[in-house]
C-alpha cells in the first residue's frame, strides 16, 4: 500500500506530567545494546541477562538508537487514529473471535466495559499477506510507520534474539532470527492502545486493575516510552510493583513464544494495569507497542541447548511438555479467541484451558 498523500499536518504530541506520588516500583535492569557492536559487548551483555533473567523477564534497552521526536511522533499518530469517529474506526474492526487481532478493537461498555477499557489499532507486518484497509490517517503516513516497524523488528528484536541464541549456548546464533523473518507469515504487530480514565468508584469495585495479571503470547513484548503509571509486574515473591518508564528506554517483557523455546529459561513474565495514581488518573494511557511473534508454522518446542542440558531445564516446564505439538500461530489465536469470549460476554469466567491442555493462570 501507497500512502494516498503526504500531510505533516499532525499536532505535535506532548507526553503527560509525571506522578509526583511515592511508589514503589521493581528494579530493572537495563541492557545497553550498543555494546553489541563493540569488541566484547555481547559477552558483557549476556554475563548480565545470566545475572537476572530467571528473576524477571522485565528489562529495558537503552542504546537502541530510537529518538524521543520519532516516539512522540507515534505518539501523535496513535492519537489521531483514536480521535477518529467510532463509525470510521468500527469499518477496520479485527475478528478476535477467530483468534484475528488485526485492526481496530473497539471498548465494551455497559457492564463489559469493567472488563475491557481500552481501545487498540493492530498494524501487522507490511507484507502482502497483510494487505487490508486502514484509516486514512495511517495511509496518510504508511512509509513512516513501515519504517518504524521495520526498524523495531530489525534493531531491537533481531540483536536481541542473537543475544539470547548466546546465552543458550547455541553454536548457531541466529537461530531464533531464523524463526522470526519479518517477510514469513506470522502476526507480528505494532500497536497503538488507549485506556480510559474511570470514576474513583467505579474502578474500586473492580479492585482498580484495568488489565488483569498475565503473560503474554508473543516472543517478546517491546513497550516505549510512557509515563502514565499503571503498568506492575509480579516479583518472584508474589509481590506486583510498579514499571518505571524511564523516557530513553524501551521496556522489553519475555513471552510465552520465548519461554516454550527456550525451554522454560527465559520466563514468560505475568503483568498486569492498575488505576494510575491521582495525580494521573483523570488521562487517558496512550500506549506504543511492538508485539514479537515467530514465524506462523514454528513448533513451539524447545531449543537443544548445551545449557539447557547440563542445568536439566526443559523437562521441569509444563509449557514445554506440550509445545511439540503446537505451532505459533495456533497458540496466538487460541489465546486471542480465548480472551474475546470473556470480553464480550459469550463467558462469564476467565476460561483457564488455552489450547493442547495448557491452562492460564491469573494473577490479581
Amino acid at each position: 500500500m501507497s500512502p494516498a498523500r503526504t500531510d505533516n499536518s499532525l499536532p505535535p504530541y506532548e507526553y503527560p506530567e509525571e506522578t509526583k506520588e511515592a511508589l514503589e516500583y521493581a528494579d530493572l535492569e537495563a541492557l545497553d545494546i550498543s555494546k553489541l557492536s563493540q569488541p566484547g559487548g555481547k559477552q558483557t551483555l549476556a554475563k548480565q541477562v545470566v545475572s537476572f533473567i530467571n528473576k524477571n523477564g522485565f528489562f529495558y534497552v537503552v542504546g537502541h538508537g530510537f529518538t524521543d521526536a520519532e516516539v512522540r511522533r507515534q505518539y501523535a499518530l496513535c492519537r489521531a487514529v483514536f480521535d477518529l469517529p467510532l463509525e470510521e474506526k468500527l469499518k477496520y474492526e479485527c475478528d478476535t473471535a477467530s483468534g484475528d487481532f488485526r485492526g481496530y478493537k473497539p471498548r465494551s461498555t455497559g457492564k463489559l466495559g469493567a472488563r475491557d477499557n481500552d481501545e487498540r489499532y493492530n498494524i501487522p507486518k507490511f507484507t502482502p499477506e497483510h494487505e487490508r484497509p486502514h484509516p486514512q490517517v495511517i495511509r496518510d503516513h504508511w512509509d513512516e510507520i513501515r519504517a518504524f516497524s521495520l526498524r523495531v523488528h530489525n534493531e531491537l528484536l533481531l540483536p536481541l534474539l542473537r543475544l539470547f541464541a548466546y546465552v543458550l549456548e547455541l553454536d548457531d546464533e541466529d537461530f531464533f532470527v531464523r524463526r522470526h523473518r519479518y517477510e514469513a507469515e506470522g502476526l507480528e504487530y505494532l500497536r497503538y492502545m488507549q485506556y480510559f480514565p474511570r470514576p474513583k468508584d467505579e474502578d474500586a469495585e473492580g479492585g482498580n486493575i484495568w488489565a488483569r495479571g498475565h503473560t503474554d503470547y508473543n516472543t517478546l513484548t517491546f513497550l516505549f516510552h510512557q509515563p502514565v503509571v499503571g503498568l506492575q509486574v509480579q516479583t518472584p515473591e508474589g509481590r506486583w510493583k510498579h514499571v518505571r518508564s524511564p523516557r530513553d528506554a524501551v521496556i522489553v517483557n519475555i513471552a510465552d513464544a520465548l519461554e516454550f523455546l527456550s525451554g522454560g529459561y527465559l520466563k514468560s513474565t505475568v503483568h498486569r494495569v492498575v488505576r494510575p495514581p491521582e495525580d494521573q488518573a483523570n488521562r487517558s494511557r496512550l500506549s506504543l507497542i511492538y508485539f514479537a511473534r515467530p514465524e506462523a508454522n514454528i513448533i513451539l518446542e524447545p531449543v537443544r541447548s548445551p545449557l539447557l542440558q547440563r542445568i536439566g531445564l526443559g523437562e521441569r516446564s509444563e509449557k514445554e511438555r506440550f509445545a511439540h505439538q503446537v505451532t505459533a500461530e495456533e497458540w496466538a489465536r487460541a489465546r486471542i479467541a480465548k480472551d474475546h469470549r470473556f470480553r464480550v460476554g459469550i463467558v462469564d469466567q476467565r476460561e483457564t484451558e488455552i489450547i493442547a491442555g495448557v491452562r492460564e493462570n491469573f494473577y490479581d
